[in-house]
């Protein structure tokens, strides 16, 4: 979709190599943002030309979650995105985990000065999300992986050929039962927002909800 924030990376750790095999597609219904985001689904890590390296932060008046409760606000909205989501699916809602989320930012401060999709490869499930300019919410990274629940067949655990949708299968990751997320701007604009969970998701051959149905 066209408009200032057009430009979009998501990127998954764990991706679980899902069957090719196309069958219909489950029916589920998912909070969108308006507008959305377009999405490039490229399990790789890529450079952007709106990256940089510039020295300077990023001005004030483009930043979000500012204030006594900025950070409180954020937390609140990543928790209840997740949740929606795994409400639909049928999954017991995430806790929020403080050990988890600083996880997350600390990977994500490392990113700042050339804002590139790169995973930690740590001990967690990963998503993350890469947006130009600087005004990208929470809610519009986790309802953009959460949109890949068009491309997954939930009654062979396949992924449509061609598509991702392991950052979907994370989110709603039967064992999964934390979440950690961080919201970085990088100093020449652009947006890396990162979530880790506890346990991982995206086990090969495992399935998302427990069993196959």
């Amino acid at each position: 979709m066209a408009g200032p924030m057009s430009a979009v990376l998501l990127v998954l750790l764990f991706v679980t190599p899902l069957s090719s095999q196309q069958q219909e597609l489950p029916s589920v219904d998912v909070p969108q943002a308006s507008p959305a985001p377009s999405v490039d689904s490229v399990n790789a890590s890529v450079s952007d030309g709106s990256s940089a390296h510039a020295a300077s932060p990023p001005p004030v008046r483009k930043r979000r979650y500012r204030g006594k409760n900025g950070r409180k606000n954020m937390v609140r909205e990543f928790l209840h995105a997740h949740n929606q989501v795994r409400a639909v699916a049928g999954e017991k809602p995430f806790a929020w985990d403080n050990n988890l989320a600083r996880y997350a930012q600390n990977w994500s401060e490392t990113r700042r000065s050339d804002c590139t999709i790169v995973h930690s490869m740590g001990p967690y499930g990963e998503n993350m999300f890469w947006g130009s300019g600087w005004d990208w919410r929470v809610a519009d990274a986790v309802e953009n992986w959460a949109r890949e629940h068009l491309y997954y067949n939930r009654s062979d655990n396949s992924c449509m050929p061609g598509k991702m949708c392991g950052h979907f299968t994370q989110i709603v990751w039967n064992s999964s039962e934390a979440v950690g997320c961080a919201r970085v701007e990088c100093f020449a604009g652009g947006v890396i927002i990162t979530c880790n969970y506890d346990p991982p998701g995206n086990w090969v051959g495992e399935n998302p909800y427990g069993s196959l149905e």
